[in-house]
């Protein structure tokens, strides 16, 4: 199985980086991709993690990615760099960008806490290994200070479109993410497009605007998506001829339903543009730097999971 899509404890993941490679081995993934959202620490960090890898130890294919934020008709579109280099001095002028408004969304959020009575948030993100920090971050303290029952309830209620301190995200360009993944020697995907509830003619005008500023790709397959969009999908692909991509999004252990490894594979309307067949992928030998007893081949993300 391939999984081009998981997040560590460096964004809004539950995991350390060592930790996410050994689950994603336990349950049979042959590729993995790490793409944090507006980070590249998981590949920066050995040296100062505890908990780290030998190259003996990993017994698969590791892809260096990314996850940006990114605006579009003023929209929050999220834009998936696959087989970047993390050093690339360009995107992490970016990055360090994108933590900054990060931060201060967090800051304008908290001031509104404070004047309700909500106090320790900042307190509480300060303790955090997490570079990027998110809304998900702020969902969990919510729960721990029992003023959210739940992550649905946290956004419904404070932080999502309709919360009472929604806040404006000021993220990089549509064009501005996929140029700087060009930049890194990456391959840019629009992700999880089924979540933005966008109607045809507008995922239409999206991808226009994605393929003229040199996007490459689109994530066909990944959790929660159901069958009919997912060859949806999968025909978009085909159509636009742009490279098809996996991945289930995982964030914890918690959230089963979206586990590492555990989503469909491609279906075979769009097999032969799997990005893993893409001109710029690595071989084995050059894809981490590390050994890989588990070469890709065209076939090989088509298992399909429960």
């Amino acid at each position: 199985m391939i999984d081009l899509h998981t997040h560590t404890r460096y964004s809004d993941g539950a995991l350390s980086p060592a930790a996410l490679v050994r689950r994603a081995i336990a349950n049979g993934v042959r590729c993995l991709a790490i793409t944090d959202h507006d980070s590249v620490a998981a590949f920066q960090s050995q040296a100062e993690e505890p908990d780290t890898l030998e190259a003996s130890d990993i017994d698969l294919q590791l892809i260096r990615g990314v996850e940006l934020s990114s605006l579009w008709q003023g929209r929050e579109i999220h834009i998936l760099g696959l087989v970047i280099d993390p050093e690339n001095e360009t995107l992490n002028h970016l990055l360090t960008r994108q933590q900054q408004l990060r931060r201060e969304r967090a800051a304008r959020i908290n001031e509104q806490l404070c004047q309700n009575g909500i106090t320790g948030l900042e307190a509480y993100l300060d303790s955090l290994p997490c570079q990027a920090i998110g809304r998900n971050h702020i969902a969990d303290f919510l729960i721990t200070t029992g003023y959210a029952r739940d992550k649905q309830q946290a956004f419904s209620k404070y932080l999502g479109n309709k919360g009472k301190y929604r806040t404006q995200p000021q993220w990089c360009t549509l064009a501005e993410a996929v140029e700087h993944i060009a930049q890194a020697g990456g391959i840019s995907l629009v992700a999880h497009p089924e979540r933005y509830r966008l109607s045809n003619g507008k995922l239409g005008l999206l991808l226009d605007d994605f393929q003229a500023a040199g996007g490459q790709g689109l994530e066909v397959s990944y959790s929660n998506l159901a069958p009919e969009q997912l060859y949806r999908l999968a025909r978009l692909c085909q159509t636009r001829k742009m490279w098809a991509s996996q991945g289930s999004d995982f964030h914890s252990p918690e959230a089963t339903w979206m586990d590492v490894g555990k989503i469909r594979g491609l279906p075979p309307e769009c097999r032969e543009q799997a990005v893993w067949l893409h001109p710029s992928w690595p071989t084995s030998e050059t894809a981490s730097g590390q050994a890989n007893r588990h070469p890709v081949s065209a076939d090989a993300g088509t298992q399909s999971n429960p």
